[in-house]
């Protein structure tokens, strides 16, 4: 069950269902790996195509964001009012799977196709939320028109899709899927939260699992 509050998100544990699929709207699936060995990672996908045909001829410059809380700063109990505001890996920071927080992003694409991040080090990550930022020379469009979706994949046989359903053209940001790793396995969850009219500011996770649109910094792509 998911509650809402003033453009927010708090996630409780649903039951885990088979990994391998694509997640219904407000869905989740676990995936099943051994968190303790450093060498397990998973890779995020942000993944477009433009959309229509006409929609593709316009171009589709989006970018992939991992906002990141690690295992050391989560709150027990969920305390809403105690969490911290977490970092952020993007086309600006890069990151780096030798030292905290364990995330590196590939590299930034500015046509439609992908941006992927990696995530290593299970066992020291919290929480992680994937979201999607559209540049400002994108122009009107939804997330959905330009077929954006999230997945993320073990690298094996465990792959999670994780679509979006909403038609919103005047949004800048969406939060696609929340990443739990307090559990025994990683859970993924659909949220799909849209940023307010107009607005630049990127989402805020906090250390409870609870994120916030329109509450980070100001993010302009020229």
């Amino acid at each position: 069950m998911s509650l809402f509050r003033k453009n927010t998100i708090t996630v409780e544990q649903p039951a885990q269902i088979a990994p391998g699929i694509s997640l219904t709207k407000g869905g989740a699936a676990g995936i099943s790996l051994t968190k303790s060995d450093p060498t397990v990672q998973i890779t995020a996908h942000l993944d477009w195509d433009g959309g229509s045909a006409s929609r593709r001829t316009r171009g589709a410059d989006l970018e992939l964001y991992v906002l990141h809380v690690p295992a050391s700063e989560v709150v027990a109990g969920g305390k809403r009012s105690m969490g911290k505001p977490g970092g952020a890996i993007y086309y600006r920071n890069l990151g780096s799977l030798d030292r905290a927080p364990y995330i590196l992003h590939h590299g930034d694409s500015l046509t439609p196709g992908r941006e992927t991040a990696t995530i290593g080090r299970l066992d020291q990550q919290g929480y992680a939320l994937i979201c999607a930022y559209s540049a400002v020379g994108n122009g009107v469009g939804s997330f959905k028109s330009y077929g954006a979706k999230a997945i993320v994949t073990d690298g094996n046989s465990q792959t999670v899709t994780v679509p979006l359903y909403d038609d919103n053209a005047n949004a800048y940001w969406v939060a696609i899927a929340l990443v739990d790793f307090t559990h025994d396995s990683p859970l993924i969850r659909q949220v799909e939260r849209y940023s307010r009219r107009g607005s630049e500011n990127r989402p805020v996770l906090y250390s409870d699992g609870r994120f916030e649109m329109d509450a980070g910094p100001v993010e302009f792509k020229s």
